[in-house]
């Protein structure tokens, strides 16, 4: 819709925080979740890694404690309360 790419790689923080509270609640990084749409699974797949389980949906997915940590590498963040 746009020329401009405002919100670049949002996602991957997004996943950054998801495996941290993973780690935090003592699953060790281990996530899953459902893409809304095939696309968005087989990128899920291409770029975190992720498998697909889909067991619940089709478009279940899951990412073990390997690559949430190397998603944690790659997209870190400062976590904050600070409202914008």
């Amino acid at each position: 819709m746009t020329d401009d790419i405002r919100y670049l790689g949002v996602g991957g923080h997004l996943f950054a925080i998801a495996a941290q509270k993973s780690v935090d609640y003592g699953y060790d990084g281990y996530m899953y979740g459902f893409a809304a749409n095939k696309e968005l699974l087989d990128h899920y797949v291409e770029t975190f890694n992720g498998e697909v389980i889909g067991v619940l949906h089709p478009y279940q997915f899951a990412i073990d404690e390997v690559n949430a940590k190397k998603i944690m590498e790659v997209y870190d963040y400062d976590w904050t309360d600070e409202e914008i």
